[in-house]
């Protein structure tokens, strides 16, 4: 049986990298619009439309300070994320090297080596 080399563009997918890629991905969009609507909030908590010391006002504080926390808890746990995903990408590559290696025996049993 001839094993057929794989494209430069299936490599990336065996070791896991478009996934790394796609999560990196991901959290940068999240990253940018948490960002994005965190000003936007504190913008209009601070243009004094509302009346200080009003429920409104009080309201959008409220919103703002929920808001950041909960952007801040979110991405503390990113780490531990990536942590996971780099042991997904070791793993894999043990698998493919070990793969290689008992193809090669078994190549070698084949020519009577």
């Amino acid at each position: 049986m001839k094993l057929k080399p794989l494209k430069k563009m299936d490599k990336k997918g065996v070791l896991g990298l478009n996934t790394v890629r796609e999560v990196f991905t991901a959290f940068l969009i999240l990253a940018v619009l948490g960002i994005a609507i965190l000003l936007a909030l504190v913008s209009l908590r601070d243009a004094n439309i509302f009346t200080s010391g009003s429920r409104a006002m009080n309201d959008t504080t409220n919103i703002v300070g929920n808001v950041s926390g909960g952007l801040v808890t979110f991405f503390e746990s990113t780490g531990t994320i990536f942590a996971i995903l780099i042991v997904v990408v070791i793993i894999l590559a043990i698998a493919i090297i070990i793969a290689v290696v008992s193809g090669f025996g078994a190549r070698g049993a084949a020519r009577g080596l």
